[in-house]
Parts: structure tokens; sequence; C-alpha cells
């Protein structure tokens, strides 16, 4: 295998982009109609005489870690800077079973951690450390407590959470009749937080959590509402009760479900911020240069980084292909370059381009039930979003596969992910 192959797949990471590869960065607010979502968010946290709790959502690989990755960035650079912590929930949690107890876990762990790894402040445990006997007792055969520092001790209760299911119901039982006196705990750990960050010249404390939008949908035993539901409308006193300023990731699928206006108002919010697709093409299938040229200049980048001409990379339009196969997703796009290049070899060609986009429709085709393919029908006539009582279910489902892409340049509209096959097998 060349050396080249192994660069260009490596530039080609869908990962979330960091500051440390911030060259790679293209700025996509004009092309996806959300102009301004980081300066929004930040101008918010700066100016509010109040802590705030902010909800934003969007399409998966549709670009909000980086995002959210740049308003860290930005808080904690501008002139009254905050120290950020950038809350990684998977690291913690199991998307296929979240509540509210393993997310203030996951939140003061991963907190612990980056402040002591890039500040040096170690916190204390404070009320955790009188919880700890217990715990052990409850978990005698699955976690050990070799000391009482905060971040290993938190760690090896959030690992018991992530892998184990029996475990994970045991703690939640734990911590539930006391759920008030843990947020009290984290809050003294917050501000211990705070105090030691002024001595550092820090105005403040950010908890960014993401990775909440990733959270599987489903009915909760015995309720008439949903995970997403039961996590962000019944637990939203205790998701804003952390005495710092906080965002939240959420599920676009509630964006989009009856609950909508009442998650708004919960959170003092007016609307719920989208961050939407890049508009590839136009609502009539017409080329969008400017979202097309913004796409260019993403792939030009890794290219550059992989020392790679694009010529070397791309047979004939291929690279325009992919472009719009993306939908104006820029983790789509990087997947299936990458998908391309393992099934094949580069220059990328126009059969492996087909291999890679087969098997995505193959897993849409398993995936999409009857009730899906009436509503992908009315997507592609009418490019509007038409829910009723009946169909709630399969058009949250819709959106949260990706198999229905949200744009909002000039006016909101929908399409269908050009992966999607045109028809069920």
């Amino acid at each position: 295998m060349s050396d080249l192959i192994k660069r260009v797949y490596q530039a080609f990471d869908p990962a979330p982009l960091t500051e440390d590869v911030k060259e790679l960065y293209v700025n996509l607010d004009e092309v996806r109609g959300s102009s301004g979502l980081v300066s929004e968010l930040a101008n918010k946290i700066r100016l509010s005489e109040k802590l705030t709790c902010q909800l934003v959502t969007g399409h998966r690989g549709s670009g909000k870690t980086t995002e959210l990755r740049k308003l860290q960035n930005e808080l904690e650079n501008f002139t009254e800077k905050l120290f950020v912590v950038f809350c990684e929930i998977d690291e913690d949690v199991d998307r296929n079973d979240i509540d509210f107890p393993d997310v203030l876990i996951a939140i003061v762990r991963q907190m612990a951690f980056q402040l002591n790894d890039r500040l040096k402040i170690k916190l204390k445990p404070g009320y955790f450390k009188q919880r700890w006997d217990e715990l052990k007792r409850l978990l005698s055969s699955e976690v050990v407590f070799e000391n009482v520092d905060l971040q290993a001790g938190l760690l090896n209760v959030s690992a018991a959470i992530k892998s184990s299911p029996n475990t994970r119901m045991e703690i939640r039982k734990f911590l539930e009749p006391s759920t008030n006196s843990w947020i009290d705990a984290a809050n003294d750990v917050i501000g211990e937080a705070i105090l030691e960050l002024a001595k550092k010249g820090y105005n403040g404390l950010v908890i960014i959590v993401d990775d909440l939008d990733k959270m599987v949908l489903r009915p909760c035993p015995g309720a008439d509402y949903s995970t997403g539901e039961h996590l962000f409308v019944n637990r939203e006193s205790q998701l804003s009760a952390f005495k710092c300023h906080l965002v939240y990731t959420m599920p676009i699928a509630l964006a989009y479900s009856c609950q909508e206006r009442k998650i708004a108002n919960l959170y003092s919010l007016p609307h719920i911020p989208i961050v939407p697709m890049t508009k590839i093409k136009t609502e009539k299938g017409e080329n969008h240069r400017p979202g097309f040229e913004r796409f260019e200049e993403l792939i030009d980048k890794r290219l550059t980084k992989a020392d790679a001409k694009k010529e070397e990379v791309f047979d004939d339009d291929v690279c325009g292909e992919l472009i719009e196969l993306s939908g104006g997703q820029p983790r789509e796009l990087m997947n299936l370059i990458r998908e391309s290049i393992a099934g094949g070899d580069l220059p990328i060609s126009r059969s492996s381009v087909e291999r890679a986009i087969r098997k995505i429709q193959h897993a849409y085709a398993r995936q999409l039930q009857r009730e899906h393919w009436d509503i992908i029908e009315q997507v592609k006539k009418s490019h509007s979003f038409e829910r009723t009582e009946k169909d709630d279910k399969y058009w949250m489902e819709l959106l949260d596969s990706r198999a229905v892409l949200q744009y909002v340049n000039d006016k909101e509209w929908y399409s269908l992910n050009p992966l999607v096959p045109d028809r069920k097998p």
C-alpha cells in the first residue's frame, strides 16, 4: 500500500475538528443559512446577567461538534475569558440508555479531569467522599475505589454505568432518592472550580455537553413519552441546575416533535438553534454553486494536508459526484471518500463510489418501514414537513437517521438524502 493512499485516507478523517487542526476549518454558516450560530451562543453567555442553559441540535454529521469546538475556542480567547469544559458524554454513558444520574457523573468526572489536565487544578471530592463507602458496598464486585480522588473515583462509577445495564440500574436506584443532594455536591465542586479558575485569570465556567444528540430515542417503559422527552422535559430542572453556563446538544427529532415549544419554553429559549445541512442543490434540484464551492474547499484543505493533488485522488468527475451525494453533510462527505478509498485504490473511480453507495442504500432499505416510504414520497414531491399525529413517530425516525435532511437557506425545506434508494427493493 502506497504512502499516498494512507496520507489521503487519514486526511479525510470524519472526526470533528479541534483547535490543533483549525487549518482544515471552513466556515459554512452562509451556505447553511445559519449565519452567526457560534456568535449567538457566545453572546448569550457573555451578555446575560444570569447563568444560561442553552440547547443546540441538528443532523448528526452536520458539523455541530466542530461549531461547538469553535465556541469553546471563542469563549476561552475572549478578553474576559471563560474556562470551557467540553464534555463528550459518549465517553461515560451508553447512548442506548441515558438518564440524568449518568449525565451528572459524566459532567463532574470530565470537569475534574480537564481542570487537572489543563490547569493542574485538582478538585476535592467534598460531599462525594461521603458516598464512596456506600457505593463500594453497592458495587463491590464492579468498582474498586483505591483512593478518594474525585476524577478517579467517578471514572470507576461511569465505567460501571456504561458497561453493565444491571449495574447502571442499581446506581440509578441508589442515586435517585438523593438526586438533589448529588446536584448540591456537584455545585460545591463547581463553586470550588470557579474560585480556582479566578486565581488563574478566568471569569467563569462553561460546560458544553456534546453527544446527547446521539442518544437512542425509544418509548420509556410504561409511559407515553420517549427517553429523549424524559431527559430533556422531565429532567429539565436537573439538567439546568448546575451553577455555571451550560450548552447541551439535543436529538433533532425532539425539535420536530409536539414537545418543541414546551422544551424551548422550559429552557427560556425563543427557539432551539438547529445546525442545518449545507445547500448543495436547490429545492428544484439545481446546483447551488456557493455551497458546492465550500465543499470543494473542504476537500482542497484535506488534500493539502495529505500533500496530494486532486487528479491523484479523484478520477474524472468523481469529486463533484461525491459532493452531491453528501447532501451537504460534511461528515458524510468524509465517510464517502474514505469508504471509496477502502473499497478500491487511487484515484477513486466511479465503480468504487458505486460500491460505497450500494452499501449505504442497502442499510437504509433494511431499516426503513412501509410508513417511512410513504413520507419519503411526500418529501420528494413537496419538500415540506407535513406531520400528523399518526406519522409523527416515523417523521422523527427519518430525521434522526438522516434519511430526510433539513435545509433553511432562504426558507425552511426538506430533501431526501441522496443515499436513500429511490424505493425499497
